[in-house]
């Protein structure tokens, strides 16, 4: 998919210029003061200043580039790092060794995925490849938990000497970098549920907003925010990055903050509210949720923004919000996002609302979600008091299962130009098979006579039908992106007002030569042309 960003554009925007301008400032152009060495295998005299003379421990590489002058450049050989290890301490800490953390310094960047001593070229980079570890496997002995109770991980006996967070973050700005690390085995078993003192396995950022990029958190466990947790207005960006088999009580993979979460996946994290990601404000761009499991929301609970050009699927939920749990009061806007093949044991296959909940889902695609209430979105509120909740949804398909949205109480819903099985009331809506080019592996563009993209192998191909959905959507809403022809409507579905919408079918082979002023690619220009004009003329994109 395509991202479509204009949603976000004023939140993301100004946030990403303050980051690139911190970090531009910082790095002075792209130079570094120092560069440090840290390589488990060096044999020379451990100052840090090359390969043969590296630091074998990360804590002696971050303890010099915290008294150093800014910008730093930490280099990180392959292997396994544990933080309670330095020179000073080669066999680890004696005593409270569960606090020890690998703490980020403004001004200071730290990047895994070297090839190290023993190699051609020490300074070859790749992060799969050469596998560099942050782990709070302090004994290395950590057994394989199969339990799929996050209580039951975080209290099992082999875990118990873990360090509470591998990686930690205080008062810090978007200068403060971590790139290209496996992050494991952080164990947090506080007894308070949601404080700091329970917050994050792997990563807890307090007042801080570090640059994460192309790191893997996995097997970590926490009372709130497994992965990462995020506490007094912290506002980390996450990007390329990988969340798996992280447990939490609250939000298996990021709990709280206010984060800009792009590019990432969230796969197998559970917890008992949100299995990924919980009670935040955050903007999630083209990332995956598959997989994840709560009992309320699993994949995401209690958020607020915006989430855009996001799969989610397979996320399953005990009790409500297969995907999502929309809590009180929440805000949530999605846009061409896919949820598919979510499940919840009671409400909302994909999406529960709850309470006074607003959420706004434009170009969606929802299809094969189940519940025994609301297949797609459930709306309820158990004490039938206070506000009602706010749906709104526009050129969007909700189809395969029947019972696509569901309330028991007054809720504000309104549904526009959409195509929901079984039907619904409303301006534009339509029940029809949306003809999915191929539902069996996951393909939800919408089959064409005149062309549709295939992202296997990534070229435009025709079908013998073409869908209902294509032309659609709202007459008023922009076609973005959407290629010609076009007949200047909008798709419905995920990949309306995109790169990747499929083309507009006039009856015969679309046209092979562009005529100017053939707005709507029929090869006439004709006063359907100057309508379509019209209609869109000082439209802002």
């Amino acid at each position: 998919m395509i991202i479509v960003r204009f949603l976000a554009k004023g939140l993301i925007m100004k946030r990403a210029i303050v980051a690139i301008a911190v970090v531009s400032a910082a790095l002075g152009g792209g130079a570094y003061a120092k560069t440090i060495y840290v390589d488990a295998n060096a044999a020379g005299v451990n100052t840090g200043t090359c390969w043969a003379d590296a630091y074998r421990f990360l804590q002696d590489a971050l303890t010099d580039a915290n008294s150093s002058e800014k910008p730093v450049e930490i280099r990180v050989a392959q292997g396994v790092y544990q933080p309670d290890r330095s020179a000073a301490e080669p066999n680890g800490m004696s005593d409270w060794n569960w606090m020890a953390t690998f703490r980020l310094i403004n001004g200071v960047t730290i990047q895994g995925g070297y090839a190290g001593l023993g190699h051609q070229d020490p300074n070859a980079r790749d992060i799969e490849l050469y596998e560099t570890i942050l782990s709070g496997d302090l004994k290395g002995n950590d057994a394989s938990v199969s339990n799929p109770d996050p209580e039951a991980i975080l209290r099992e006996v082999t875990r118990g000497d873990n360090s509470w967070r591998v990686v930690e973050a205080w008062d810090t700005d978007g200068s403060a970098g971590l790139d290209g690390f496996t992050v494991t085995a952080g164990n947090n078993p506080a007894v308070c549920k949601y404080g700091p003192c329970a917050g994050a396995g792997g990563l807890r950022n307090m007042r801080a907003s570090p640059t994460i990029e192309r790191c893997t958190f996995t097997a970590n466990a926490a009372g709130a925010g497994g992965g990462i947790c995020n506490y007094e207005e912290s506002s980390p960006s996450i990007v390329n990055c990988l969340f798996t088999e992280n447990y939490a009580r609250s939000a298996g993979a990021i709990y709280g903050g206010n984060a800009i979460v792009e590019s990432c996946s969230f796969l197998g994290n559970r917890a008992w509210w949100a299995g990924a990601m919980g009670d935040c404000e955050a903007s999630v761009l083209q990332s995956k949720f598959i997989g994840n499991s709560a009992e309320y929301g699993g994949a995401v609970a209690g958020c607020r923004g915006i989430i855009v050009d996001t799969i989610f699927s397979s996320n399953s939920a005990n009790e409500d919000g297969g995907a999502m749990f929309a809590g009180c009061s929440a805000t949530l806007n999605l846009k061409n996002c896919i949820l598919s093949r979510n499940s919840a044991a009671d409400l909302g296959g994909a999406i529960r609302i709850a309470c006074d909940a607003v959420v706004t889902i434009t170009n969606c695609t929802l299809t094969g979600n189940s519940a025994t209430n609301g297949n797609a979105v459930a709306c309820y509120h158990p004490s039938l008091i206070g506000a009602p909740s706010d749906l709104a949804v526009s050129n969007c398909i909700l189809f395969d299962g029947g019972d696509e949205i569901w309330t028991n109480y007054d809720s504000i819903i309104m549904v526009t130009h959409s195509d929901i099985e079984g039907g619904y009331a409303g301006e534009g809506n339509i029940d029809a098979d949306p003809c999915f080019a191929d539902v069996a592996n996951n393909d939800y563009h919408l089959k064409s006579q005149a062309g549709r993209w295939d992202p296997n192998d990534e070229l435009w191909t025709m079908d013998d039908v073409t869908s209902p959905c294509i032309d659609a959507g709202d007459p008023m809403s922009p076609i973005g992106l959407e290629p010609f022809p076009n007949s200047g409507l909008i798709n419905m579905g995920a990949y309306g007002g995109t790169a990747e919408a499929s083309k507009s079918y006039f009856g015969e082979a679309p046209c092979e030569v562009i005529v100017a002023g053939d707005v709507n690619g029929d090869c006439v220009v004709d006063f359907l042309d100057f309508g379509i004009m019209g209609v869109h003329w000082l439209e802002e994109h």
